[in-house]
């Protein structure tokens, strides 16, 4: 165990590294990914007031803080989470100031399930994947492999597949209308955006290609929520059951800190 003044003096330091990335000292977080991986800190780790994260030499951690900052810290370090408030610039994000706690723990269960499984098939012991890029990796485009609901911004909607290698022909029939037939997915594309924004009353949609028929249940963003609130938006993907696009937004989160 540390000296409690080699921890003190190592808060420092973090504190200090914190405040330099703009980051708000919060309550409480949760780990989004550590590169390389670290046992004692996996993906959906959730940490709350008085809990001390050691991060190793060598290691990146990225947090997920309830004020919806995305922090990375390098080892090798060490902070305590504290009860300080949340700043007024960071309450603007977050209306809604007891979303935070609930979306992190909504969050840490997933990302902790998710983990879970990717170890029980025998996957490497991360979700922070990056090895094959793909239209997948956009958190707003919808996968047509799987029937699953597919979450949206703004009426667009973004469709996208893991297969790129061929042009492929397909239809969507969104809810009860009449199919559009005939849509061409040209080879090499990741994603194919539809015509148009999607009706207000659509609550799904088809496609279908010469082997798959998929049925996506349409989740669209809460006009009253932050798009550019990271753990708002996160926080909607889980509830919404998105998990791709949930996964696909960690992976982002991760990227843009690097």
């Amino acid at each position: 165990m540390r000296p409690i003044s080699q921890i003190a003096s190592l808060t420092l330091v973090a504190a200090i590294l914190v405040t330099a990335q703009r980051a708000v000292a919060g309550t409480q977080y949760v780990v989004l990914s550590s590169e390389p991986v670290v046992d004692e800190l996996p993906p959906g780790k959730l940490f709350t007031p008085s809990d001390i994260i050691n991060v190793p030499a060598g290691t990146v951690v990225t947090l997920l803080g309830e004020d919806g900052s995305v922090n990375p810290i390098s080892g090798p370090a060490a902070f305590v989470v504290t009860e300080d408030a949340l700043m007024p610039d960071s309450s603007q994000r977050a209306a809604d100031k007891q979303a935070g706690p609930s979306n992190l723990a909504l969050i840490a269960s997933f990302l902790a399930n998710e983990r879970q499984r990717t170890e029980s098939i025998g996957s490497a012991r991360t979700i922070i994947d990056r090895s094959k890029s793909s239209g997948l990796d956009d958190p707003w485009a919808i996968s047509i492999d799987e029937s699953a609901p597919g979450c949206i911004r703004n009426g667009e909607v973004v469709l996208a597949r893991q297969g790129m290698g061929e042009s492929a022909v397909f239809s969507v029939r969104l809810g009860d209308g009449e199919p559009l037939n005939g849509l061409v997915w040209s080879a090499g594309k990741p994603t194919y955006s539809l015509p148009g924004l999607i009706p207000t009353n659509v609550k799904s949609l088809v496609v279908e290609t010469n082997k798959t028929s998929t049925l996506i249940e349409i989740k669209v963003f809460p006009k009253n929520a932050v798009l550019e609130n990271p753990l708002e938006v996160l926080g909607w993907m889980v509830s919404s059951g998105c998990k791709r696009q949930a996964l696909a937004l960690v992976r982002q989160l991760v990227t843009k800190q690097q």
